[in-house]
């Protein structure tokens, strides 16, 4: 069939049309576009755009653009004219799906890139366009297959001290990747601490999909502090991770705080691994293993970002714990940082402050258990813990050593809410043995002793020296059995004669039958209101105070020898000086005051009779305090009633 002459035109004129078109569109000059683009684009984010070089549009469903040199502007507040620069930008883009609302780039590779990203004075990024969207979450386009050639991008925050310079590199798969790889290498400074960093992502087709895990391995140094990753991300751009491992390794735990803002006290060196989490706000240290000092510690530790303050959950176990590393959580040891607050050199007590920011910026709630506990002289043998940090006040409770074969708790509560922390303290000991608790003494074995108080405090003060400085409240200690050197108790009672005949014959260990003390603290200062000590020897009691505001001892014994000694001055012992350099002198030809031993004990009986029962003396064992002290109330009233005036009698 023969098209009719008229048709022929036509469907020439139409083939021409065509012709012109794709030759227009072939020869067409895009540079023509780049005046309205750079305009466009200027409109929609408020900053000079301008594209320098050449354009070229390849048209297809996925058109590939070309642009050279392109220049954006920077925010006015910058000192730095430009936030990017890119030497050449090729890309396709989704037309399907920039028509359904979406912007997605199968392609995109970047040729000398440099990126400038950086913080204001008043917190507010250059990356934020619109003042309106400053406090909406980045949303990032879809982006497959990415590469980037000798890229760079600078990170400026003027507040925190921070100052990075980044190198951004492709590698192309070969013999040793298999896919194209992102590398990456930091160098500057990290909140005033100098950094570097190094890290290798995987393959960058899945850089921004959460359908695929993605693989990277880094390490840096920030300060003096070592970390490295090694796992899946599950959304590398919120950093979510799936299985991460994570080593962490510096000279004192307390750095991290200005880092990471997790409150912790000075350490000594310590190396960490375990497996690192994140899942929405919270960040989860899982199964952890690791030393502090010469301390191991394993368990968990967890930070809830999203709660206000952030929260703190941890469950932690130590099977060799040094008393020695862990000095710093009651202002002993201050790590790497100097002290604030040096001690004088006639000072013992931890003068260091604690740290009111620490205590206020997280709320805590953490397990410790110490299976073995290592100490130069107390004898601790396991400890458990339970801390509580809410709103800046911290709870303690209850914190259990296990001492010489009994316990020593503590329930301790500190409000931190105000410039000077108010602290309560019950701390009550059971069952203490004093063979185990000194060791290396000559004790005699048939009858070590058992050993039992309480104490309860108040104070105020942000350092262990100041709150001891400041405490009201009552002391009691009581002990049943154990022994004494007999020449001491000699010299206590200036028995010279004797001491000679100790001297010559060799020393032996007196049985204690009982020695009760009671002391009231009222503003640093732990009068003595009873201290009796009671042996087949000697009888001693004292009298006097502790101060621990100026730390000075003020104690007076006064013995009273149960034989008789051609050569006794029948003095009192003085105790005197400093916590750090007692001095021990008889008060020969002082007054003497003595007391029998019943109305001494007899006095105290009331007081102290409550804290009989914490010394657990066991079943099978008779308690020669209890009765002592049973047999001297009453021994004390019949004296008392001596002592006083009979009616009629002048």
């Amino acid at each position: 069939m023969t098209l009719p002459r008229s048709l022929k035109w036509i469907a020439g004129v139409f083939l021409a049309l065509i012709v012109l078109i794709v030759l227009a569109v072939a020869f067409f000059d895009w540079n023509w576009l780049r005046g309205p683009i750079a305009r466009k684009v200027s409109s929609s984010t408020g900053r000079s755009v301008a594209i320098n070089g050449d354009l070229n549009v390849h048209l297809s469903l996925r058109p590939r653009i070309v642009a050279n040199d392109i220049v954006l502007g920077n925010a006015a507040w910058s000192r730095e004219p430009s936030m990017a620069r890119i030497k050449r930008l090729d890309f396709r883009i989704d037309i399907l799906k920039l028509l359904a609302g979406s912007v997605a780039f199968p392609e995109m590779a970047l040729s000398e890139p440099h990126i400038v990203f950086e913080v204001s004075q008043d917190g507010t990024p250059n990356w934020v366009f619109n003042e309106q969207d400053k406090d909406k979450p980045v949303e990032f386009p879809t982006i497959g297959a990415l590469s980037i050639d000798h890229g760079s991008a600078t990170y400026r925050d003027p507040k925190i001290n921070t100052d990075l310079a980044l190198d951004i590199n492709t590698l192309e798969a070969g013999k040793d990747n298999l896919e194209s790889s992102l590398d990456v290498a930091v160098k500057g400074r990290f909140k005033g601490l100098p950094t570097t960093l190094h890290a290798r992502g995987g393959a960058l087709l899945s850089l921004g999909s959460v359908d695929h895990p993605y693989p990277i391995k880094a390490s840096g140094m920030l300060g003096s502090t070592k970390a490295s990753i090694d796992g899946m991300l599950l959304d590398p751009l919120h950093l979510k991770a799936e299985q991460l491992n994570f080593q962490l390794e510096g000279s004192d735990l307390a750095l991290l705080f200005p880092i990471i803002g997790v409150p912790i006290p000075p350490t000594p060196p310590y190396k960490l691994a375990g497996f690192l989490d994140h899942a929405g706000d919270v960040w989860t240290f899982r199964r952890f293993k690791g030393t502090v000092g010469h301390s191991d510690i394993a368990g968990d530790f967890a930070v809830d970002r999203g709660k206000h303050p952030q929260m703190i959950t941890a469950g932690l176990v130590s099977q060799k714990l040094d008393m020695k590393d862990f000095g710093g959580f009651i202002g002993v040891d201050r790590g790497t940082k100097p002290s604030q607050t040096p001690l004088p050199g006639d000072r013992v007590l931890p003068a260091e402050p604690f740290s009111l920011e620490k205590l206020q910026a997280a709320d805590a709630d953490v397990h410790f258990r110490g299976e073995k506990i290592l100490t130069e002289k107390m004898p601790l043998e396991k400890m458990s813990a339970h801390l509580i940090v809410n709103n800046g006040r911290l709870k303690l409770a209850p914190l259990d050593f296990g001492v010489a074969g009994g316990n020593l708790v503590s329930q301790i509560e500190m409000d931190g809410r105000k410039p000077r922390i108010v602290t309560r303290a019950d701390i009550t000991a059971k069952g203490l043995h004093l063979d185990r608790m000194f060791p290396a003494s000559k004790l005699a074995g048939a009858n070590t002793g058992t050993m039992g108080g309480r104490a309860k405090l108040d104070a105020n003060g942000n350092s262990i020296a100041q709150m001891l400085a400041s405490a009201n409240g009552e002391a009691a200690l009581i002990m049943d059995g154990g022994s004494v050197s007999e020449l001491m108790l000699r010299l206590s009672n200036l028995d010279i004669a004797n001491s000679i005949g100790v001297l010559l014959g060799g020393d032996k260990q007196v049985p204690i039958r009982c020695m009760v003390g009671n002391f009231k603290a009222v503003d640093g200062d732990f009068k003595v209101e009873a201290l009796v000590l009671d042996t087949p020897k000697v009888n001693i009691t004292g009298s006097g105070d502790v101060n621990f505001t100026d730390e000075s001892l003020h104690l007076r014994l006064v013995s009273q020898g149960k034989g008789f000694s051609l050569a006794s001055l029948r003095g009192p012992i003085a105790i005197t000086g400093s916590f750090k350099t007692p001095l021990v002198r008889p008060e020969v030809g002082g007054a003497l005051a003595r007391g029998g031993l019943a109305v001494a004990l007899g006095a105290v009986t009331a007081g102290i009779g409550a804290l009989i029962p914490l010394l657990d003396f066991g079943k099978d064992k008779n308690s020669n305090c209890t009765a002592l002290m049973s047999q001297a109330k009453s021994d004390a009233g019949v004296k008392a009633s001596d002592m006083a005036p009979r009616a009629g009698k002048r």
